[in-house]
């Protein structure tokens, strides 16, 4: 049997930083992401649309995700048209609001660290690092603030911040 694809990556509670400051960063690739969770389909994975680029040049992926373990998901993600992606926005599951963000990505260190700046927060933004094995250490830049490793910490997780566009610590 074919092995699925994993995702296995690292996820912190950062202090959100300026959008301008990670663009004076070297080599940062800022992009718009909207992203919409789609209603359960019975197979038990979570479902998203997801609109990303920038200028009116958009890219549209349909994403399905399992969790397996700490750290680790199941993900099958497809390109999509954008007659598709506006199909599928019809099946959009009315509890989740659409998340605005822009993703920061960022050589560092041999990593690539994924900043998500959420348009609901001023305060806070997440940091998720991808890696080859969740025991692989992570460094750091020290111009990161981390209040927290969230890595499995549901509150944190795009599909339940989709709920309310709050973290956990905002009031």
């Amino acid at each position: 049997m074919k092995e699925l694809p994993k995702e296995i990556e690292r996820k912190y509670l950062i202090e959100k930083p300026e959008l301008a400051f990670l663009e004076t960063v070297p080599e940062c690739r800022a992009t718009e992401i909207t992203q919409t969770y789609l209603k359960e389909d019975g197979t038990g994975f979570g479902r998203r649309i997801r609109k990303r680029g920038s200028a009116g040049n958009w890219e549209y992926t349909y994403t399905r995700k399992k969790k397996i373990g700490f750290g680790e998901r199941i993900e099958l993600e497809d390109k999509i048209t954008e007659a598709e992606y506006r199909e599928l926005l019809t099946e959009a599951d009315d509890e989740h609001k659409s998340i605005q963000k822009i993703r920061c990505c960022i050589p560092y260190e041999n990593q690539i660290l994924e900043i998500d700046l959420y348009a609901f927060s001023e305060e806070y933004a997440t940091l998720e690092i991808e890696l080859p094995d969740i025991e692989k250490p992570v460094i750091l830049p020290d111009w990161l603030k981390i209040i927290a490793d969230v890595t499995d910490k549901p509150g944190y997780s795009n599909f339940t911040l989709s709920l309310s566009l709050k973290f956990p610590e905002e009031k």
